[in-house]
């Protein structure tokens, strides 16, 4: 049983963000139906597009935010179709959607249009900027609201650039996984009072949570911190990457110094530092600093990834090696965890699941994500459409 198993979700969503949120709500059980236009979700194309890698005929993306829901396709802007969405409206315990405000009106699926159909429902919206403000009707998507407006790129970026750009939905999934922890604490304020409510997430409102241990110091000191150089040693060198005589990156992050010297000086066959006075104690290692790095970094610059990682490994350490995605698709932690499922229809495909386990149990990709439409008729018998309605709403267009 999951911990969601009962609890029913109507997705009014296109693209990554709001769409991952349903893909976790499905992960914990949910019975999740996603509503789009004939056209389908845009999401369907962008592999198409170019923005991401193509992978044939499987599209990664659309997979990945969309498994385990139902799919129906309704023209929102035909009375019909509007009174059919109602039908739904009525069915579901949570709607989330990520439609601009303007559209949410002409729609009629504000929140007080869908609670004058059911005044239980959870109303979960996520969008770019906020719901205030000058720019709260404006589109948005991650690389713009999350990581460019939110400072995660400028924090990540050398001073000259190149701007560094991040990678592929980067905010959707961590933003749909806060909406969706919002959607399951709505859920339990609503057992206590018998009332539905708002929930709102923005991708800005992400960033500035991912943010913030550098946007409060910047607060309290008048100007943001240094960014990240791994060529500029801290004054604790046992944190930072340093590059192995074979090519590979490891990061060293053991913020306890004083209980991780001597362990880290043994692991890299350094125990002569141990009691070296220059870097006897946390202050003296600080002043010291630019030697220790380069004693460090000459000394792992000669060992090999191998020889670096049994050494680190059999002491009291804590570093990574820098992975690839192949390699994190190998990682026998990932593995055992069961991070990763594997697709119904796919014989390679590896999803991701939602980062949150309930007894220590991995999710399933039970089924795919749907073709346009695909679960149309069977969601509308669920909620009372008879077949022969079912086949006038289609002919009158109301029904992809």
């Amino acid at each position: 049983m999951n911990v969601l198993d009962g609890v029913k979700v109507l997705e009014l969503a296109e693209y990554g963000f709001v769409p991952a949120c349903g893909a976790v709500l499905a992960d914990w059980g949910a019975d999740v139906v996603k509503v789009e236009r004939a056209t389908g979700d845009p999401l369907r194309a962008v592999q198409a597009a170019g923005f991401v890698p193509d992978t044939g005929d499987f599209n990664h993306l659309w997979e990945l935010y969309n498994r385990n829901k139902r799919g129906v396709s309704i023209d929102l802007r035909t009375d019909d179709g509007r009174t059919v969405f109602d039908r739904l409206v009525t069915w579901a315990d949570v709607m989330i959607t990520n439609f601009l405000p303007s559209a949410r009106a002409k729609l009629r699926v504000e929140p007080d249009d869908v609670w004058a159909v059911n005044p239980r429902l959870i109303y979960a919206k996520g969008h770019g900027q906020g719901q205030q403000g000058p720019d709260a009707d404006q589109g948005g998507f991650d690389a713009v609201s999350y990581w460019c407006r939110g400072g995660i790129a400028h924090m990540l970026s050398p001073a000259k650039g190149p701007l560094i750009m991040q990678r592929g939905a980067m905010g959707d999934g961590p933003g749909g996984a806060y909406l969706a922890g919002g959607v399951a604490a709505a859920l339990y304020q609503r057992e206590r009072t018998g009332k539905g409510m708002v929930v709102d997430v923005s991708l800005l409102a992400a960033a500035t949570w991912t943010l913030a241990p550098d946007l409060t110091a910047t607060s309290v000191l008048g100007e943001a911190p240094p960014t990240m150089d791994a060529a500029r040693p801290l004054s604790n060198p046992l944190i930072g990457s340093y590059r192995t005589a074979d090519g590979r990156w490891v990061m060293l992050n053991m913020l306890d110094d004083a209980r991780h010297w001597a362990p880290a000086c043994r692991a890299l066959g350094l125990a002569q530092l141990v009691d070296d006075p220059r870097f006897v104690g946390t202050a003296a290692r600080a002043e010291h600093r630019e030697e220790l790095h380069q004693l460090i970094s000459e000394r792992i610059g000669a060992m090999t990834l191998a020889d670096v990682r049994g050494g680190l490994a059999a002491e009291d350490t804590i570093w990574s090696v820098i992975a690839s995605p192949a390699e994190v698709l190998e990682d026998p932690q990932v593995l055992a965890n069961g991070y990763l499922a594997a697709h119904p229809s796919h014989d390679r495909a590896r999803l991701p699941g939602s980062p949150a386990q309930f007894d220590d149990r991995p999710h399933l990709v039970r089924k795919a994500a749907p073709a346009t439409g695909e679960h149309t008729d069977e969601v509308l018998k669920e909620v009372g459409v008879e077949p022969a309605e079912i086949a006038r709403l289609r002919e009158m267009g109301a029904l992809a």
